[in-house]
């Protein structure tokens, strides 16, 4: 084959989209190596903040740095005997909070982050750099039952399984909390395409499943611009008629609730090119859980 036309057969599928419900779920074999990624990029960032820093407020509006690194280091501890899972995750620890008004996943994370609110970061470096491997081989030992149980996350509509939780939502969150503290403290997330492109991918996949319906049968392709970015075709099999495009960090701030779809079609966070009314119904109902 001529070299020009070889290099533009390349460039053309290197730019065709990819069918979101096609993207590979996440296999056994990823979970521990994504996670131990993710982990890693998580601990080496905590390690450069400064006093101020760990003070900083974030997107999540009740927490500064430090108390998101505290949420992390309750997690990473939750993962390594099923016992401590259940014990955070139990209702009863939790009620006091509850009673206030908090839905139950807010308030399990808000109560294992005010345990820790007087620990020193490097403490909380500790507890996670101290328990992360213990943590990678509790989550392979999980009990198949447990893993199998079905859940509804408030605020998701759908239910998840407990292995989807740890295996993938969990992973997915740490890493939602990394992007949260760069923007917290001005810093610029370390991103790859085969470990943070792979979250991007996963949560396409997710959205699709989610947003399918809402589209009657209508297709959107999703241009997410950056290293971890990608081109997707979500929704049905019909012709695409509109076009959404964002760049990585703020798909993600949208579709976990960060920020507010109003938000970043005010602040021309995303440009909508085709059919403008049904880009913004996609815009509007960008929403995987985290």
């Amino acid at each position: 084959m001529d070299q020009s036309l070889a290099s533009s057969s390349a460039r053309a599928k290197e730019y065709e989209p990819l069918r979101a419900s096609h993207v590979a779920k996440l296999s056994r074999d990823e979970v521990i190596a994504l996670a131990r990624e993710e982990l890693t990029r998580f601990l080496t960032l905590a390690e450069t903040l400064t006093s101020a820093d760990w003070e900083a407020p974030t997107d999540c509006a009740l927490w500064t740095v430090k108390d998101i690194v505290a949420h992390q280091a309750s997690h990473v501890l939750a993962l390594i005997h099923y016992r401590e899972f259940l014990n955070q995750f139990n209702p009863l620890n939790f009620r006091a909070y509850t009673r206030k008004g908090m839905n139950s996943l807010d308030a399990a994370n808000q109560r294992q982050v005010d345990m820790r609110a007087q620990w020193p970061p490097t403490q909380l470096i500790a507890e996670m750099r101290d328990n992360s491997e213990a943590s990678f081989v509790g989550r392979q030992r999980f009990p198949a039952l447990l893993r199998w149980l079905r859940i509804q996350p408030p605020g998701y509509a759908g239910l998840i399984s407990v292995g989807e939780l740890i295996d993938n939502i969990f992973t997915r969150d740490m890493w939602m909390h990394r992007l949260d503290i760069c923007g917290a403290t001005g810093r610029e997330m370390a991103m790859t395409a085969d470990h943070d492109g792979r979250i991007t991918a996963l949560v396409v996949r997710d959205l699709d499943r989610q947003l399918s319906a809402k589209l009657n049968g209508r297709a959107v392709i999703y241009q997410l611009t950056g290293k971890a970015g990608g081109k997707w075709v979500v929704g049905g099999n019909g012709l695409v008629v509109a076009e959404v495009s964002m760049d990585v960090p703020n798909f993600h701030r949208l579709a976990s609730g960060r920020i507010s779809s109003e938000q970043v079609l005010q602040q021309g966070l995303v440009t909508i090119n085709g059919d403008q009314k049904l880009g913004a119904l996609a815009v509007h109902n960008t929403a995987v859980l985290y």
